[in-house]
This record gives C-alpha cells, sequence and structure tokens, in this order.
C-alpha cells in the first residue's frame, strides 16, 4: 500500500519520502516471514531504487542507500539466483552505487563481471520469460555504452554492440521507456539525431501510467531534453 502511494505530494518529479520509507519499513519487516521472504526481497530492492532516484537525499545518503542495496541485493541473489525481479534490481542498485563510488573501487569489487553475469542469467530465461530476457538485453547495451574499453580489463567493451542489444530488448519489451531512451541517447552520441527523433517522436506525445507516475515522467523529461523539446 506505501509504495503504491510513493509519488503523493510529489513536487518537480521528486517525491516526499514519507511513504516510500514505510515501504521498505514493511518489506523489511516481510523478509522475517519465510513465505513471503523472496518477494519482499525483489519489492525492497525496488523501493530502494525509488527511495535513491526520487527523492531529495544527500550524496552521502543516496550513496548509503545503493551501498545498502547493494550489499542485500548480493545477499538476496546468492539465495535466490534464478529469481528475475531480484536478479534485475540487483543489477540496477549495482549499476547505482558504481555511478557514486570511485571507478577503481567498482573494478576492484568485480561487479562489472558481476553484472554481465546477471544479464547472462536473465538472457537464458527468454523462451520463459520475455521480459526478463529484455532487461538482460537492456543491462548488456549499457554496459557497452557507458563502460570505457580498458585493455585486459574491458577488453570486450565495444560501443557498437549497445544498439544491438537496445533493439533486441525492445524486440522483446517494446512498451519499455527506459530501453526507448537509451538507445535515443545512443543515436545521440554518435551523431544520427534523426533516427533519435524517429525513435521518440511517437513516444513523447505519451502520458505517463499512473501506476508509475514519475518514473514514466522523468523517462518523457530526459527524452524531450535529448530532442530539446522543453
Amino acid at each position: 500500500m506505501y509504495y503504491e502511494l510513493r509519488a503523493k505530494d510529489a513536487s518537480g518529479n521528486m517525491a516526499n519520502d514519507k511513504n516510500i520509507k514505510e515501504s521498505i519499513k514493511y518489506y523489511r519487516l516481510a523478509l522475517t516471514d519465510s513465505k513471503a521472504r523472496e518477494t519482499a526481497a525483489w519489492k525492497l530492492l525496488r523501493a530502494y531504487y525509488f527511495l535513491g532516484c526520487f527523492t531529495k537525499l544527500d550524496f552521502k545518503d543516496m550513496q548509503n542507500i545503493f551501498e545498502k542495496a547493494k550489499n542485500e541485493g548480493k545477499d538476496f541473489f546468492k539465495v535466490y539466483p534464478k529469481n528475475a525481479e531480484i536478479a534485475y534490481w540487483y543489477s540496477v542498485n549495482l549499476a547505482l552505487w558504481a555511478s557514486v563510488v570511485n571507478p577503481l573501487v567498482v573494478l576492484s569489487t568485480g561487479s562489472i563481471k558481476e553484472t554481465r553475469d546477471i544479464a547472462s542469467m536473465l538472457i537464458e530465461q527468454e523462451s520463459v520469460n520475455m521480459e526478463a530476457a529484455a532487461y538482460g538485453y537492456r543491462i548488456l547495451g549499457r554496459a557497452h555504452q557507458k563502460l570505457p574499453h580498458v585493455a585486459f580489463i574491458l577488453n570486450w567493451v565495444n560501443k557498437d554492440s549497445s544498439e544491438i542489444y537496445f533493439q533486441k530488448s525492445l524486440e522483446l519489451n517494446p512498451k519499455d521507456l527506459g530501453t526507448h531512451l537509451f538507445l535515443a541517447e545512443l543515436y545521440v552520441e554518435k551523431g544520427k539525431k534523426q533516427k533519435a527523433e524517429e525513435l521518440l517522436q511517437p513516444i513523447i506525445k505519451t502520458k505517463p501510467r499512473t501506476e508509475e507516475f514519475l518514473e514514466d515522467e522523468r523517462n518523457l523529461i530526459k527524452m524531450r531534453n535529448l530532442l530539446n523539446l522543453h
């Protein structure tokens, strides 16, 4: 109930943190119930993501939230290694943690390899869970887009592969706004703004889903900014 009310009293695409913190409190309580633990685990990781990205935290608090989510996600993933929701939300928080710490720390923890392993696991589920596989391809697309090519360390990174992975993700889950945004950003980076416009124009006039209002609205804002449609 509190998670569903997470966007209540939002202002400027940022939420009041009261309801999301209450949801976290109750998800943590649900972890003590063996029958509810697996579901509570991924919903808790999802709630950490929302708290870190959609409430007004200072930088240190944001770091702490993402580190907490990373550490707990790692533990959950060890216990439930085939749960697609836990794997996905763990990877999301892992990436967010990586974005707010020293890159050398990220390399030393092996989190990049772990992210690739998660993506591969999700892709393997394509025959039974296309949405999970779509997330796997999106994770790989984002990794190739954002990580630098470093000899002997990240020599597998190839920015040209990003487009292939993003397109495959959209084939499996064509309604995913995040993947549309990432692919459009890649086109702009490559100097192909017209392709970005062709991809986003059918989308930017749509309204955010009620149940994902802040998340969708932020993606739509980023899309309009990318096309200079303020």
